[in-house]
């Protein structure tokens, strides 16, 4: 079933990687308009018709009630979406939320001037409208399968900071509109998959590694360790209502007290001029991660007056110090908590970025100054490399029929190296590594073991484990290979009983 594909699935944005068992690298698909992240918007037209991405964004400015943006923050339990978190949540969507319901009310004016024409409303929940965004991620997938009848296989992102219940309601999303989700992985573990951090390490060395997430509408943050190729989340934090709509806000409040500095007009008090300010604001943010100035102009923003500045790096890096400085005090006092938890991780390897906000050079440059030790991986696209390490992931599902993971699943890890020799208990410089740390179970292992001269004959070895000792009697077996002094032993180890693991061993 190949391709397999990647979705990193946001409030803000989606974003969609292909691979083949062929392929180096995963290759992110461009969507209609060539973009290679789609916005993660929808626009009812007040009939049949539903469309999602840009063009939903760009019709979100005139008609804010007939959209739905920032979804994915709903996709809770009932339990969990309290009056506090819709309270505020409330203020990041364009159209209207039942509260009761728990469904988005849309509401569309009529087109003619008939005032027979009433106004129509459509509600939407949050399943239905992420459903909707996953066929538009379906239809660019769908490009790369030979068979139109068999469903993509895919493996899909979600935040750190997840419930159960929001794992489970982005999978069935998904599977309702025509994908077969293999598995769901975290947004910071797809991030180190996509660069690859530790898979070829082949010693005891560990790494520590803090995944800095900032997006559309939050940050969030985890520290992991990677030893021998193998993730453990040690430590996450957030999320925190620190992103991309708060420097862009910093941008339409800016806007909003030159405008009315000149003209002595207010565009707070008309919500499509303040629509029209926020969508030239997105705009310039964008523009300005990558050139050193852009032209802010806006056509007729109010009462048919245009408006137009000259917005510098400079000057737009000053305006949101504010917010870069509310985001390293909240990162440091995160880092801070974890390295309170996990001594061991005083220092941190490695920075992974993620989110499309962190590709903002004043907030990038303060990231680096804080950890100046550590190597910052930010070459690849921050709002690809979810959707890159999501694809990347698939190459290692044997079936992805089965091998569904689930968020509270966990695997058996060795906690200690494990050696044997054969002899007694002063012999070990004969010793063979039987497991190292981090090895996942179960696991069998077949070893040749050099026998002790002065005592070949004899059947005891040595298991040493951590730095416990134990002696064990193995019956050599006739298809051995005495004449060389070497034993071939088979070492099963299914399990870990109180953080020692179970070893059945026999010659062979």
């Amino acid at each position: 079933m190949w391709p397999r594909f990647g979705i990193k699935v946001g409030n803000s944005t989606f974003c969609i990687a292909h691979v083949k068992p062929s392929d180096t690298w995963p290759n992110v698909i461009a969507n209609k308009q060539g973009d290679r992240v789609s916005q993660a918007c929808l626009l009812w037209d007040g009939g049949n018709e539903i469309e999602c991405g840009l063009t939903a964004q760009q019709k979100m400015a005139t008609r804010p009630k007939q959209a739905v943006a920032n979804c994915f923050q709903f996709l809770k339990s009932s339990e969990e979406l309290t009056d506090d978190f819709l309270n505020i949540a409330c203020k990041t969507i364009p159209c209207n939320y039942d509260k009761v319901k728990h469904t988005f009310k849309l509401n569309a004016n009529p087109q003619s001037s008939n005032d027979d024409d009433i106004e129509t409303t459509k509600e939407m929940s949050p399943f239905e409208v992420l459903v909707k965004l996953f066929e538009c991620e379906l239809e660019l997938a769908k490009q790369y399968c030979s068979d139109a009848s068999e469903k993509p296989v895919i493996v899909l992102s979600v935040p750190s900071y997840s419930s159960t219940r929001t794992r489970s309601l982005v999978a069935e999303a998904a599977e309702k509109a025509g994908f077969q989700v293999a598995q769901a992985v975290e947004e910071p573990t797809a991030a180190i998959l996509a660069y690859g951090i530790g898979e070829e390490s082949c010693n005891d060395d560990t790494t520590y590694i803090l995944t800095i997430k900032c997006g559309g509408l939050f940050s969030h943050f985890a520290l992991y360790e990677v030893k021998r190729g193998l993730y453990t989340k040690l430590d996450c934090f957030g999320p925190f209502a620190i992103g991309g709509e708060q420097i862009t806000e910093e941008l339409v409040k800016f806007i909003c007290e030159d405008f009315q500095r000149k003209y002595k007009l207010d565009p707070n008090e008309s919500r499509r001029s303040l629509a029209k300010i926020r969508t030239a604001a997105t705009n310039c943010k964008h523009i300005l991660t990558t050139l050193p100035s852009t032209q802010l102009y806006i056509d007729s923003l109010m009462d048919g007056i245009d408006f137009n500045a000259q917005m510098s790096r400079a000057r737009f890096e000053s305006l949101i110090q504010p917010v870069i400085s509310n985001f390293m005090q909240t990162l440091g006092d995160a880092v801070q908590k974890m390295q309170q938890n996990f001594p061991q991780a005083k220092k941190i390897d490695t920075v992974v970025l993620l989110g499309a906000t962190t590709q903002v050079p004043k907030l990038l440059s303060a990231i680096s100054a804080r950890f100046p030790e550590a190597e910052i991986h930010n070459s690849l696209a921050a709002d690809e490399i979810v959707a890159v390490g999501c694809a990347r992931q698939t190459l290692f599902l044997q079936n992805p029929d089965k091998q569904i993971l689930e968020a509270f699943e966990e695997c058996l890890c060795v906690a200690e190296e494990v050696v044997i020799w054969h002899g007694n208990s002063k012999d070990e410089m004969n010793s063979q590594k039987l497991l190292n740390p981090g090895d996942i179970l179960p696991k069998t292992v077949i070893l040749n073991i050099k026998l002790k001269e002065s005592c070949s004959d004899s059947d005891v070895f040595q298991l040493r484990a951590g730095s416990q000792i134990k002696e064990v009697n193995i019956e050599k077996a006739a298809s051995s290979i005495p004449e060389e002094e070497f034993v071939r032993l088979e070492a099963e180890i299914p399990k870990v009983i109180n953080n020692s693991p179970v070893i059945r061993l026999r010659c062979i």
